[in-house]
């Protein structure tokens, strides 16, 4: 039996354990007993699952597109991909997320209004959107390497992405500001299950890359108009009925207030992704699909952060004006437990990084990609603090900042991309990443000084401290003959008892956790 064969039978299998889950969690969780910290962790604990099942169902795919492509048909793939689902996604949301969440976390009588609106406004960006990017394509034609036909069809199909990626988008905001958001989470595992088996099947199916390539942009397609269509179908049900709605006075005040808020997601990507741009433009797609490969594996880095923060951030919309003293408590939580997960992940990734890209792209990938990989995966513990700091700024309407801490950062960014990748290709790109962060977290730090929201940068050096040794005797352990699992699994939970020892673990979350997993086993018992 081949492993695309068991594959497709663990997906299988993963059908009714949904319909389990689900009548389980409709058994234990009560709504109307829960505590505002167990909602947070319902709310970010239950999306993360969540998008850990997706992004398990998206190895496995990456892990047959990437061999029936090779690094340079990958690469142009990942050109089209990171063009529309990053930069031109992020243009059509315009910043209504966190402007809607935040709206409707303050005033929970306006979410059905701020919907409607967000809905048109978005659809409206994309008829603009569309045309631009289009006419840009062409103007710049000569510039780099050109498009197979494959990859302009494939690049069509997604810009017709664009109506349905932000129509969920505005759903999704209405559930994150109802906290609700273990429904955005179950309809994510549904898309994802159906999105990778149809696309397996049409990737093993078709003989050429580019039909490939076409083939992936189709799925891609039809997963996010489903996407869109639960989403929907379920806040009619469970929120509110509200379709598109014309408020020219609300469009206008929300277009100018989230400016702030596009440029900050805007900057956030071109510093985190434009230097693909560059890579495919001074290297070719080759060697920017060895990097995608690489970023493939960082990926699984960035499930969390969306979605803690994501729960998090109507408590801290509502704290910033209603009870301003326990906003720096809640986010010294919030920072002390995402720097414990990004430095265990820093630590797995360096070790088991040629593994992992063995395993997602097979020998093709090898050794560029793994080397790539063990720099760019270090950027981690200062990109989840920036994360969590800047949604605390907008909570208290300080998102300027944010704009020219971006800023900063993208000049960083492409200056030092640009500098270096002729000379060093890939893992110049991988080193700009971190330096990158730095520079962020340098640029916010006035501002978070000023508004006394404090960040605990000696405990983050004291773990990254602790991460080395634990890389260092994992490496040692190895060349002592101990299996590397074994080396690893040692060394990680030694920087769990170590952290917890030195009190970075909060002991309100540990007591949490401890009463919910209490609490679940008694309710599942009845």
């Amino acid at each position: 039996m081949s492993n695309t064969t068991l594959f497709y039978l663990s997906m299988l299998i993963c059908i009714p354990m949904l319909a389990v889950a689900v009548w389980g969690w409709r058994r234990w969780w009560r709504d109307d007993t829960a505590t505002t910290m167990g909602r947070f962790l319902k709310n970010s604990s239950i999306p993360i699952a969540a998008n850990i099942f997706g992004k398990v169902l998206d190895l496995g795919f990456a892990a047959v597109t990437l061999r029936a492509l090779g690094p340079e048909a990958s690469g142009a793939w990942s050109f089209v991909a990171l063009i529309t689902s990053m930069y031109l996604v992020t243009i059509v949301n315009w910043g209504l997320n966190d402007l809607a969440v935040r709206e409707a976390a303050v005033n929970p009588d306006a979410a059905q209004h701020v919907f409607g609106v967000g809905v048109t406004m978005r659809w409206l960006m994309a008829l603009v959107v569309v045309p631009l990017t289009l006419l840009g394509m062409w103007v710049l034609r000569d510039t780099m390497p050109p498009l197979s036909w494959g990859t302009q069809i494939a690049l069509a199909i997604l810009l017709v992405h664009l109506w349905p990626a932000g129509t969920a988008a505005a759903v999704s905001a209405s559930f994150q500001a109802a906290q609700r958001m273990e429904v955005p989470a179950l309809v994510v595992m549904i898309t994802s299950l159906l999105r990778t088996m149809v696309g397996i099947a049409l990737v093993l199916w078709l003989p050429t890359s580019d039909t490939r390539i076409v083939a992936m942009g189709s799925v891609a397609l039809g997963a996010t108009i489903l996407n869109a269509g639960l989403l929907w179908w379920f806040q009619r049900r469970l929120l509110f009925r509200a379709g598109p709605q014309w408020d020219w006075p609300l469009m206008r005040r929300m277009w100018i207030s989230a400016v702030p808020l596009l440029l900050n997601s805007l900057l956030l990507t071109v510093f985190f992704r434009f230097d693909a741009i560059i890579l495919r433009s001074v290297a070719g797609d080759t060697v920017l699909g060895l990097y995608d490969a690489a970023y493939k594996v960082v990926s699984l880095t960035q499930i969390i952060p969306p979605y803690v923060v994501g729960a998090l951030f109507p408590l801290l919309a509502h704290r910033a004006v209603h009870d301003r003293a326990t906003l720096d408590p809640l986010l010294a939580r919030a920072i002390g437990v995402l720097q414990l997960v990004a430095w265990v992940g820093v630590v797995v990734v360096t070790v088991l990084a040629d593994d992992l890209i063995w395993v997602l792209g097979g020998t093709a990938y090898l050794p560029d990609a793994a080397t790539a990989l063990r720099v760019l995966i270090w950027y981690l513990p200062l990109s989840y603090t920036t994360g969590v700091v800047q949604y605390a700024l907008i909570a208290i309407a300080r998102q300027q900042a944010i704009t020219w801490a971006f800023l900063v950062g993208t000049i960083v960014n492409i200056g030092g991309n640009l500098l270096l990748i002729p000379v060093y290709g890939a893992l110049a790109a991988a080193a700009m990443t971190i330096a990158t962060e730095v520079a962020l977290l340098a640029a916010l730090w006035p501002t978070l000084r000023r508004e006394g929201i404090g960040v605990p940068l000696p405990r983050i050096a004291v773990t990254g401290l602790i991460a080395l040794v634990a890389v260092a005797l994992a490496l040692g352990g190895e060349m002592l003959g101990i299996p590397r699992l074994l080396a690893l699994s040692i060394v990680v939970l030694g920087m769990g008892a170590t952290t917890w020892r030195l009190g970075y673990v909060d002991a309100a979350i540990t007591d949490t956790l401890s009463r919910i997993g209490t609490g679940f086993f008694f309710r599942i018992r009845k």
